[in-house]
């Protein structure tokens, strides 16, 4: 399968952050931050005392693939 390769941003000024979003067409504001949503609720990163601060983060999204009409995601 081809991997996503459409790139929005999303800032979080609060914590310096900046979120990268492949996919396979732009997103909307909404879908960035579920994504980003998505992101923050792994166990990994929801276990850390502090938030993260200072970084940029580059995540995935299934949007606009064939297995995101499968799923009922568009």
């Amino acid at each position: 399968m081809k991997k996503p390769d459409i790139r929005s941003t999303l800032r979080d000024e609060e914590h310096n952050m900046t979120y990268h979003v492949l996919a396979f067409r732009k997103l909307n504001e909404l879908e960035m931050v579920e994504t980003v949503k998505m992101y923050l609720a792994q166990p990994k990163i929801r276990r850390r005392r502090t938030p993260e601060r200072n970084k940029t983060v580059t995540t995935h999204a299934l949007m606009g693939s064939e297995l995101a009409y499968g799923f009922g995601m568009i």
